[in-house]
C-alpha cells in the first residue's frame, strides 16, 4: 500500500507551498469573519436600529459578507454567507402577508433575497475558484519550470566540471609531452657524459619515482652511478651486483625486465625495489646497464607503466651505446672536425717522435694552448672560440709541426714541434700567443687563455707523453 499523504486541493495551497487548515472544508478565518460582521451589524441593528434587522433597506447590509467572502474565498464560504445571512434576516423575523398579497406573493418577498444571495455566492465563488485553480495551475508549472531550470543548472555545473577536468587534463598532457620531449632532448647526445646528465630527467619525466638507480656494466659487475631518493641512513641498496646474483642473470644475462608484481620477480628482486630493466641497445642488442625503480607511489604502478619503462630501457641503452660507440670513433680518428689531429692520434705520434729524437739526437716540444672558464660560454660561444684558435694555430704552423687537439671537444690545443729545443719553441708560443688574440671575435676577446710550453719526453715503458 502506498504510503504518500493525502492529496490537498489546489485552493486550499497558499503561495508559500503549505496547505491551509480547513473545518469542514471551510476556512476558519471566514467562519470568524462571518460571526464578527453578523455579531456587529446585528448589534448595531438592535441599539441604533428598529429590529428589524434592515428589513425594507436597499441594498441590503447582509450583501456585503456574502460578495465579500465568494470574491474572497470562493464557492463554499460565498454559500455559507448566504445561508448565514438568511438565517439572521428571517430567524424570527417572518413578516406577515399583506392584505394585497396572495401566498406566492409572500413566498416571493421572503425569500427574494436570500436566493440572490445564494445565485451571487454560486456566481461569484465559481468565478472565484477558476481564478483560484488558475492559479495554482501557474504555480504548478512554474514549479515545475523552476525544478526543470534547477537540473539544467545542475547539468551545466556538471558538465563545466568535467569540461574544465578534461581541459586539465589536456594541459597536463601538453606539458608532459613537452616536458617528455625536453628530457628526451637531453639524452640525444654523442657524449657519454651528457648522456648521463639527461638519464635522470628522462627517468623522472616518464616514471615519476621517488626512489631509482642507474647501474652501468662494467667487465661482469653492475655498478651503480646515479642513486636518487635514497636516504643513507636507512636504504641499504646495493650499490653493486656480480655475475652470480639473480638480478644481475636476469635483467643483463637474459635481458629480462622484472616487476614486484609477479610472484618470481619479487623473488628475484628481494627487497631491492620494484622494477628493474636492462639499458639494450635497439640497434645492436649491446647491454650496457640497468635502471632500477626502488619507489614507486601505488597508483603510479600499472599495465602501462610497465610498458612505458621497458621502452624507457630501451630508450637509454640505445642512447648509451650510440654514445660509446661514437666516443671508440673518435678515438680513432686521426683529425677533428676543425682539421687538427686528434688526440688520441697525436699522443701515438707525440711518442714516436720522442723516442726518434732520443735516437736520432733532437728534442720534440709542445706547446698547450689551454682557455680558461670556457665551461661558462654557452655551445656558440665554444664552437666560435675552438675556431678561431684552430686557425690561429693553422695559421703560424711550419711544414714539421702538427696542430692537434690535446683535449676533448675544444678543451685544450697545441702543437708538437718536431726537431725544436725548448728555446726555440719558447719563441714559436709567442708568434701564437699574439696570433690567437688576433684571431678570437670581439665577444671572446677578454676570455683568458694559457699557453705552456714544454719538452716531451720519451717514457722508459713505452706510454705517450703529453
Amino acid at each position: 500500500m502506498s504510503s504518500q499523504p493525502p492529496a490537498v486541493p489546489a485552493a486550499t495551497i497558499p503561495a508559500d507551498g503549505a496547505p491551509r487548515r480547513r473545518w469542514f472544508g471551510l476556512r476558519p478565518v471566514a467562519l470568524l469573519e462571518l460571526v464578527l460582521f453578523f455579531g456587529v451589524v446585528l448589534g448595531l441593528d438592535v441599539w441604533l436600529g428598529s429590529g428589524h434587522r434592515f428589513e425594507g433597506v436597499q441594498p441590503h447590509p447582509f450583501w456585503i459578507p456574502v460578495l465579500l467572502l465568494a470574491i474572497q474565498y470562493g464557492t463554499n464560504e460565498g454559500v455559507l454567507a448566504a445561508l448565514a445571512a438568511t438565517v439572521a434576516l428571517r430567524l424570527g423575523n417572518v413578516p406577515d402577508a399583506g392584505i394585497t398579497q396572495d401566498l406566492y406573493d409572500h413566498l416571493f418577498t421572503l425569500t427574494r433575497e436570500p436566493i440572490l444571495w445564494l445565485v451571487a455566492a454560486v456566481l461569484f465563488g465559481e468565478l472565484r475558484m477558476r481564478h483560484l485553480r488558475e492559479r495554482e495551475e501557474l504555480r504548478a508549472g512554474l514549479a515545475a519550470a523552476r525544478q526543470e531550470a534547477e537540473a539544467i543548472a545542475r547539468s551545466y555545473r556538471a558538465l563545466k566540471s568535467v569540461k574544465e577536468s578534461l581541459e586539465t587534463r589536456v594541459a597536463g598532457q601538453l606539458r608532459t609531452v613537452f616536458t617528455l620531449y625536453q628530457a628526451a632532448k637531453s639524452i640525444d647526445r654523442l657524449d657519454e657524459g651528457e648522456v648521463m646528465l639527461g638519464v635522470a630527467d628522462l627517468v623522472r619525466t616518464v616514471m615519476k619515482p621517488e626512489k631509482f638507480s642507474l647501474f652501468l656494466l662494467n667487465n661482469d659487475v653492475l655498478e651503480s652511478v646515479t642513486n636518487e631518493g635514497w636516504d643513507d641512513d636507512t636504504d641499504t641498496y646495493a650499490r653493486w651486483f656480480d655475475s652470480g646474483t639473480a638480478l644481475f642473470q636476469q635483467v643483463i644475462a637474459r635481458q629480462r625486465q622484472v616487476c614486484v608484481n609477479r610472484a618470481e620477480d619479487e623473488r628475484i628482486l628481494a627487497g631491492e625495489g620494484i622494477l628493474a630493466g636492462p639499458l639494450a641497445s635497439s640497434d645492436t642488442g649491446e647491454v650496457v646497464g640497468m635502471v632500477k625503480i626502488e619507489s614507486l607511489g601505488f597508483t603510479d604502478l600499472s599495465v602501462n607503466t610497465v610498458e612505458n619503462f621497458r621502452i624507457l630501457c630501451e630508450w637509454i641503452g640505445t642512447a648509451l651505446a650510440k654514445a660509446r660507440q661514437y666516443r671508440t670513433a673518435n678515438e680513432q680518428r686521426v683529425f677533428t672536425d676543425d682539421a687538427l689531429y686528434s688526440s688520441s692520434y697525436i699522443g701515438r705520434q707525440a711518442e714516436f717522435l720522442a723516442l726518434l729524437g732520443r735516437r736520432m739526437g733532437f728534442e720534440t716540444t709542445a706547446i698547450t694552448i689551454r682557455p680558461v672558464g670556457i665551461s661558462r660560454l654557452s655551445v656558440g660561444q665554444r664552437a666560435e672560440l675552438a675556431a678561431a684558435i684552430g686557425e690561429a694555430v693553422r695559421g703560424s704552423l711550419r711544414d714539421t709541426d702538427l696542430a692537434c687537439d690535446f683535449g676533448h671537444q675544444g678543451t685544450s690545443f697545441g702543437v708538437v714541434l718536431a726537431g725544436t729545443p725548448l728555446d726555440g719553441a719558447r719563441l714559436v708560443e709567442a708568434k701564437l700567443e699574439r696570433a690567437v688574440r688576433q684571431a678570437l671575435p670581439a665577444a671572446l676577446a677578454d676570455i683568458t687563455i694559457g699557453f705552456t710550453t714544454r719538452r716531451i719526453e720519451a717514457p722508459a715503458d713505452g706510454q705517450a707523453a703529453q
